[in-house]
Order: C-alpha cells, then sequence, then structure tokens
C-alpha cells in the first residue's frame, strides 16, 4: 500500500509545542478508532499515535508526521498484517474524498467502535449514577442513504474535496448518496467554482440546487430519512411523563415537533428556533395544531421569555454540534421539567452539558441509545432521557 500524501504541515500550522518529524517510520496496532477525525489508535512506546485510513487490529507501519507531548500523528505507510475485520471499500476514492473515513471497517464492526465512543465520551458521568445503555441501532442500509449531497465544478470534473485541501476528488457516483441522486448526478453540469446541492425533498423529488440552499431544503432535518423515522419513533419511545407542556428547542422546521404535537393532542406545545426561514415554513404547516406556538429566537433568550409553568413538563431539545450554553442549561435548571429528552449529534458536548444539568443533582440521566444516522463515517447521533431527580 502506497503511503499518502501528508496534508497536515502543507495546510496548516503546527499546534504551539508539536514538532513536525515527517521521516520516521514506527510500526504499531491498531487498537480503536476514534470519533475526532475517524482515526485509528495505537501506541508506540507507550505514546498515543493518531492514524487515518486503519482498521481494528491492523498492525501496520506509519510516518509520523506530527509529535506533541502526549500523542502523535502520522500517516498509513503500509498494511502489516490485516484486521480480521478489514475489508476492501467498494467506492475507489473512499479514503481519498474525505467523506467516508470507515469504508475500509466491516459495518458490524463500525457499530461496536461507535458504542466504545459513546462509552468513552460518558464514563465522566458515572460519578452521578448508572444509567440504562440501551443497544445501538443499526442502519437498515450501509450504503446509498444520503438524501443531499454538494457537488463541486472544475476542469470539467465534479466531485468533492479533499479534507483540509481544495483538492477536487472526482467522482462518478458516491457510495453513500441516494441512488436518485446518483442518477441526477450524472445529468448535472455546471461552470467551474459553482457548487451545486443535490436533494431528495420529502416527496421524493430531485432538487438540483445551485449556490445557497433552497429554504426548502430547511426541511431536511437528518441526512439519513430511514434513520430519521427511527429516531422520530424512538424520541416518542422514551417520553415517560404525562406531560401538560412541552417545549421543543432547536426545533429547525419541526421534525421532532410534529410529532410531538400527534402525540400530546391539546396540550401546550412551545418550539423555538432561531432560524426565521425554518420557522415560517413550520408555521405554514402548523394549522391542524392550534395549541403549537413557534418562537423565531435564540434558544437561550427564548427561554427566558417564557415565565414557570404549572404542571409537569417535558423538553425536547436537539441542538447543533456545539451542544447548548451555560444559559440554557441555566433556564432548563429555572423551568424544571419532569423529563428532558436529549438528541445529540455530539456524544462530548452532550455529555458536557448532561454534566451541567446532573451536577447538582436536580436531574438523573435515565437512559441513553446509540442511532447509526452515518454509516461509513465516525459520526453518531445519540438519545437520551434525563428525569427529575425527586
Amino acid at each position: 500500500m502506497k503511503p499518502k500524501n501528508s496534508r497536515i504541515n502543507r495546510h496548516r500550522p503546527a499546534p504551539q509545542g508539536a514538532v513536525p518529524a515527517s521521516n520516521e517510520i514506527i510500526e504499531l496496532t491498531i487498537e480503536s478508532l476514534s470519533y475526532h477525525g475517524g482515526r485509528g489508535v495505537g501506541r508506540f512506546e507507550g505514546v498515543v499515535v493518531f492514524i487515518g485510513g486503519v482498521v481494528p487490529q491492523d498492525v501496520v507501519r506509519a510516518r509520523v508526521t506530527l509529535k506533541k507531548s502526549r500523542l502523535w500523528e502520522a500517516e498509513l505507510v503500509e498494511v502489516v498484517t490485516p484486521s480480521p475485520f478489514r475489508r476492501q471499500p467498494p467506492c475507489p476514492v473512499a479514503l481519498r474524498c474525505g467523506g467516508c473515513s470507515w469504508q475500509q471497517v466491516a459495518y458490524a464492526q463500525q457499530i461496536v467502535q461507535k458504542e466504545k465512543i459513546i462509552r468513552d465520551s460518558l464514563r465522566g458521568l458515572v460519578q452521578y449514577g448508572a444509567w440504562e445503555s440501551l443497544p445501538i441501532l443499526e442502519a437498515r442500509e450501509e450504503f446509498f442513504y444520503r438524501n443531499r449531497i454538494q457537488i463541486h465544478f472544475r476542469g470539467g470534473k465534479k466531485g468533492f474535496f479533499a479534507p483540509r485541501t481544495r483538492d477536487l476528488i472526482a467522482i462518478d457516483k458516491c457510495w453513500i448518496a441516494d441512488e436518485r441522486l446518483n442518477d441526477k448526478l450524472h445529468e448535472v453540469k455546471a461552470t467551474d467554482g459553482v457548487k451545486i446541492e443535490l436533494a431528495v425533498n420529502e416527496r421524493g423529488e430531485v432538487l438540483t440546487i445551485a449556490g445557497e440552499r433552497d429554504p426548502e431544503a430547511a426541511l431536511f432535518a437528518q441526512v439519513n430519512q430511514a434513520q430519521n423515522e427511527v429516531l422520530k419513533t424512538r424520541m416518542l419511545d422514551f417520553i415517560s411523563v404525562k406531560a401538560e407542556w412541552i417545549m421543543d428547542l432547536y426545533a429547525g422546521s419541526g421534525n421532532l415537533t410534529f410529532p410531538l404535537a400527534k402525540h400530546f393532542p391539546g396540550k401546550s406545545l412551545t418550539a423555538i428556533e432561531l432560524s426565521p426561514r425554518a420557522t415560517e415554513r413550520a408555521r405554514a404547516l402548523s394549522a391542524e395544531y392550534p395549541n403549537l406556538h413557534w418562537m423565531a429566537a435564540d434558544v437561550g433568550e427564548g427561554l427566558k421569555q417564557i415565565k414557570k409553568l404549572n404542571g409537569p413538563g417535558l423538553i425536547v431539545l436537539d441542538p447543533p454540534r456545539t451542544g447548548v450554553s451555560q444559559q440554557v442549561c441555566d433556564e432548563l435548571l429555572r423551568l424544571a421539567p419532569q423529563q428532558i429528552v436529549y438528541v445529540s449529534c455530539n456524544p462530548t458536548t452532550f455529555a458536557r452539558d448532561v454534566e451541567r444539568l446532573v451536577g447538582n443533582k436536580q436531574y438523573r440521566l435515565e437512559k441513553v441509545q446509540g442511532l447509526d444516522m452515518f454509516p461509513q463515517t465516525e459520526h453518531i447521533e445519540l438519545i437520551a432521557s434525563l428525569c427529575a431527580a425527586t
């Protein structure tokens, strides 16, 4: 296997205290896969080493590209002994385009690694009590699941940019894109420098969107529609409180809001979303839910405007990867719902936010379940229930 060109030193400065070291070749065994960047993790003489394109139990030779005090970064040179979990990626550019960091890993092992990532991310919460860990929900299809992709054009070619570069990797089809998008990909043409988004909307229509995303794209709550349906079902399954009032925070255009409105007919439901476009479209779909109120506002500022409500409450939140602010956590504690259902796409920020909520013993983490929304990548969706401690 030929070594890949290192992009670390060419495209970003070395972190403070790091030493570039591009010639040293080391041999090590890959122990696991990491969440940040999806790289493999091994140890060399007690030092943690991160390497891309590898599989747990691979024995590899790698070139060290960066040395920090407690960890090194390296690029794969050779697989000395392949892991039993290694497979040939079906996509010929899987390890170059950057969209699929784990195609070389058998899908069952991808699930094992994601379970481990969740456990490792939440281990700091053990001091606050035990919770139920439910098995991760595997994707029904590990390929051809994305309902939207962004294509770039240059020199008569179309494709994706390689990681951390503007190098165009030409493609004939994308192995994680919906087949309807791949069919459209063969037809679409554009001039150099143009970005086109191909998307399948909720009616099954294929949209071709040049430049900025069309407002209708805000309706696409998740890129994996099949798993999104599983997510909505599990969100409702997690609800145990007989709520008198409900809130959906970071509501988008109502991906979780409308299932909540159907589940709690006649109950007061407030949805808060920063995007005016998203809330405008959601309001247009809300006519049959007279008790559903939409608020276009920053979530923290929106919650400040709401007085503490009587009766048992439920708050559902699905924040971006950055998680929620301290202000939002403070407002959640003030409003004191009986149950919080937290949907997260980042187990690291999820763990931080949960610690803010359970640290004062007002809430306890009841259960957590992972959901594989993004096969072939390190990305993880999870859903959790927090209940009032008293």
